[in-house]
């Protein structure tokens, strides 16, 4: 609230005098509120507080105290609301692949990260400058050389550098298929996206220096890797760390991989090597995948609901 005390000193009001605001619409008068409330419901689409302020000649705070003792006011009404959650019984049967921006130098470089479904396990990371179907290859190849194991699924969004030859011909020769994510549907990849703002936490006092080098953002992510697999408990794990789980899951049977495979193409009736990214057949493909993991006790689905706030307008 403003108060105009100098006014009120010239006035020969006493100092302590009980303050009165300037925004107090009962100081306006009847007829001059009447002004501000009939404005608002003539132009509701376009009254703010702003624009009323201007057309009846008083303050915003003015106006949005009026609003508040005169009108209406927005209801919030709760609702439920419903999402499938993915959750995955058997380790290295699904991994995760997805890109996050790092500011370096005033500018943006990208980060590949890669994750283990089922331990949330960080395998591995590529820093690149271009957001390319190369570098996602190379991030998926050297981790399967690595671990000398493959999963039966890729999850990932439909960014260029995912949903391109490079990316989608190393699966296909590698027999992995692509789970691409429904348009617009975040919570898809929900559990990456969680691993990159872990990771993020590692990045943000580097980002915000201009002289940072590219070997302090490589120590960077390889101390975010290693805390977050080893050292950070997890309430979902019930305190343990994603390496332990890791270690404890079992993997799946190899004799899926065909399976799996034979289903999809049977239910989508194309060739085969078209199965990988089968162009409107995105949808589809993910679903048949999805019900046929489920069936084989290696994927389960939940649907979380809960209670969402929405506000109305008055």
């Amino acid at each position: 609230m403003i108060y105009n005390w100098l006014k009120r000193e010239k006035s020969g009001r006493l100092e302590d005098a009980q303050p009165i605001a300037l925004t107090n619409p009962l100081t306006l008068g009847w007829q001059k509120i009447k002004e501000v409330i009939d404005y608002i419901e003539k132009h509701a689409e376009i009254a703010t507080n702003y624009v009323t302020a201007v057309r009846t000649g008083v303050s915003q705070s003015t106006v949005s105290n009026i609003r508040q003792k005169y009108l209406a006011q927005p209801v919030a009404q709760t609702v439920s609301v419903t999402k499938n959650h993915y959750g995955w019984l058997k380790r290295n049967a699904c991994w995760s692949i997805d890109t996050m921006m790092v500011r370096f130098m005033g500018g943006w470089i990208y980060a590949m990260l890669m994750v283990e479904e089922a331990s949330r396990l960080i395998l591995g990371y590529r820093l690149c400058e271009q957001k390319l179907g190369i570098y996602a290859r190379e991030l998926v190849l050297s981790t399967i050389i690595r671990l000398g194991i493959k999963p039966l699924v890729m999850k990932h969004d439909r960014g260029k550098e995912f949903v391109n030859d490079d990316f989608q011909q190393a699966l296909q020769e590698h027999r992995i298929l692509s789970l691409p994510s429904p348009g617009y549907y975040a919570p898809f990849n929900s559990i990456l996206e969680r691993s990159n703002r872990v990771v993020r936490k590692f990045t943000i006092p580097l980002e915000m220096r201009y002289d940072a080098t590219w070997p302090e953002i490589e120590r960077v992510f390889v101390k975010a890797q290693r805390d977050i697999n080893h050292e950070l408990p997890r309430k979902i794990f019930d305190g343990k760390t994603s390496q332990e789980i890791y270690d404890t899951t079992p993997d799946y049977e190899e004799s899926e991989r065909e399976q799996l495979i034979e289903t999809v193409f049977e239910n989508q009736e194309i060739e085969d090597g078209k199965y990988f990214l089968g162009g409107k057949e995105l949808d589809r493909q993910r679903q048949i995948i999805v019900e046929y993991l489920c069936q084989r006790k290696l994927c389960f689905v939940e649907q979380h609901t809960k209670k969402v706030k929405l506000k109305l307008t008055g």
